[in-house]
C-alpha cells in the first residue's frame, strides 16, 4: 500500500498547494500579525502567512503582482500614446456632441437664474441659421481639440499602473481569476502530477521499508514525497525555458511555455474586458492620482479655447474681474459635469483602442524568456513556502500512516500472545 498512499499524499499536498496560491481571498485566522512587506498606491503587500492563519499568496501580494504585470504590459505590449492616437477626434466630437446640450444646460443653470435659461432655450430654436451653425461648429472644434489635447498629454493625465493595481486590489478576485485562466492547464498538472510523482517516490519508499522497516521511515518518506512532488511539478511547468530537442525529434520545454498562443488570448481577453476598459480609464483620469493633472490640462485648454473663440467673434476676453469670473465658472462647470456624459464614448473607445487584439498579438511574439514572466511570478513569490507546506502536509500524512501501521502491528502481536505464540523481538 505504500506507493498508493504516497500517490494520495502527493496529490493531496499538490492540490492544497494550488488552493493556497489563491485562497482564501482575505486572511483567515487569528489576526494578531501579518507582516507588511511593502506598499504600492496605498495598498499593502502582505506576507500570506500570519502567526495563526493564512491568506492566498496572490491576494496577499496582489499589489506587487499587479504592478509587475502592468509594467510588463506598458513596456512590452502597448505604447500608451500610440494607442490613444487611434481615437478619431472628429468621431469623439460627434459622439460627445450629442451630450453637449444637456451639459451646457447644466452649466448655464450653474451660472444664471433658471428663468433665464428657460427663456434662452425657448428663443434658441428661432435663432438664425448662421448663429446655430456657429454654435455647433464651436462645439465640434472644442471637443475635437479636447481629444487631441488628451492624446498629446496622455502620460500626464492617465496612470495605467495605478488603474491596474487599484482594480486588482479593490477586487482581488480579478487577479485571481486572471492567473487561474492563464494557468488553467498548469495548475491542473500541478495537482494531478502529485499522483504520478508520489507513486514513483512511494516505490522507492517501499523498497526502503523492505530492508529497514522502522515506522519513522513512513513519516520521513511522507515529508520527502510532499516536498519533491511540489518541487518537480513546478520545475516541469517552467523549465526548460528554451525548447530542448532529444535526438532531434522529441521536444522538451516547460508546459506553460508551450501554450504561448492560448495563454496570450486568455490574458489579453481578461485584462481588456475586466480592467483596461474605456470606463475605467476615464475614471482614472477624472478621479485617480493624476486627476489634478487632468483638471489642469482641461482648464488650460478650455481657457485658451474660450479666449480664442471670443476673439474670433469680436468679443475679447481680458483680465477684467468679470471676464476672469466667467472663465473660472465655465471651466469649473465643465470639469464637474464631464464625468456624467463620457459614457457615450465607451463602446467606441473600447473598439478603437483595440487593446485585446494588440496585447494578444504582441504577447504571442514574446521570446520564451519574456513570456515565462507572465505566470511564473505567482509561484516565485512564495515558491519555498509552497514546497515546504507540501513537505509539512506530507509529514503529517506519513505520521498518520505510521501511527496506523504501528497500531496494526501491535494488534497482530497481541493476537499472537493470546494464541500462545512467542513474540518476535527485533
Amino acid at each position: 500500500l505504500i506507493p498508493v498512499i504516497a500517490a494520495a499524499v502527493g496529490w493531496l499536498t499538490n492540490w492544497l498547494a494550488v488552493k493556497m496560491i489563491f485562497y482564501p481571498i482575505a486572511f483567515v485566522g487569528v489576526p494578531i500579525a501579518q507582516m507588511v512587506e511593502g506598499e504600492l498606491y496605498g495598498y499593502n503587500i502582505l506576507n500570506p502567512l500570519g502567526w495563526f492563519g493564512w491568506q492566498g499568496i496572490v491576494p496577499a501580494k496582489a499589489a506587487q503582482m499587479a504592478h509587475t504585470m502592468v509594467t510588463m504590459v506598458t513596456t512590452q505590449l502597448i505604447d500608451v500614446r500610440e494607442v490613444f492616437t487611434r481615437l478619431n477626434p472628429n468621431t469623439v466630437a460627434t459622439l460627445l456632441g450629442g451630450e453637449v446640450p444637456a451639459m451646457a444646460r447644466g452649466i448655464a443653470r450653474d451660472m444664471a437664474p433658471g428663468w433665464a435659461v428657460d427663456l434662452g432655450e425657448k428663443a434658441l430654436p428661432g435663432a438664425p441659421g448662421p448663429l446655430l451653425a456657429n454654435i455647433e461648429g464651436a462645439i465640434h472644434r472644442y471637443l475635437s481639440g479636447f481629444t487631441v489635447m488628451l492624446q498629446e498629454q496622455v502620460h500626464r493625465v492617465v496612470d495605467l499602473k495605478e488603474l491596474v493595481v487599484t482594480e486588482m486590489c479593490e477586487d482581488k478576485r480579478t487577479i485571481v481569476e486572471l492567473f487561474q485562466r492563464c494557468g488553467r492547464e498548469e495548475l491542473k498538472f500541478l495537482t494531478n502530477s502529485g499522483l504520478f510523482f508520489g507513486f514513483l517516490l512511494g516505490l522507492i519508499q517501499m523498497v526502503v521499508w523492505l530492508f529497514y522497516d522502522n515506522p519513522w521511515t513512513l513519516t520521513i518518506g511522507g515529508t520527502i514525497v510532499g516536498y519533491l512532488t511540489n518541487w518537480l511539478a513546478l520545475k516541469c511547468i517552467f523549465e526548460p525555458v528554451e525548447p530542448v530537442y532529444l535526438w532531434g525529434r522529441f521536444k522538451i520545454q516547460g508546459l506553460f511555455l508551450q501554450r504561448q498562443t492560448e495563454v496570450s488570448r486568455e490574458f489579453s481577453d481578461h485584462l481588456a474586458s475586466k480592467v483596461l476598459t474605456s470606463e475605467k480609464i476615464w475614471d482614472n483620469m477624472l478621479t485617480g492620482r493624476k486627476g489634478p493633472e487632468f483638471e489642469a490640462a482641461l482648464e488650460q485648454y478650455t481657457r485658451e479655447f474660450v479666449v480664442t473663440e471670443a476673439a474670433y467673434h469680436g468679443r475679447g476676453l481680458g483680465t477684467a474681474a468679470e471676464d476672469t469670473a466667467l472663465l473660472d465658472a465655465v471651466v469649473a462647470s465643465v470639469k464637474e459635469r464631464l464625468s456624467d456624459h463620457v459614457h457615450v464614448l465607451h463602446a467606441y473607445s473600447d473598439d478603437a483602442l483595440g487593446l485585446k487584439d494588440l496585447m494578444r498579438e504582441k504577447m504571442a511574439l514574446m521570446t520564451p524568456q519574456e513570456f515565462e514572466r507572465v505566470l511564473h511570478p505567482i509561484f516565485e513569490a512564495d515558491e519555498l513556502t509552497l514546497i515546504v507546506s507540501g513537505a509539512v502536509l506530507g509529514a503529517i500524512a506519513g505520521f498518520i500512516q505510521q501511527v496506523y501501521t504501528v497500531a496494526v502491528e501491535g494488534g497482530n502481536e497481541g493476537e499472537g500472545v493470546n494464541e500462545g505464540e512467542p513474540i518476535a523481538v527485533r
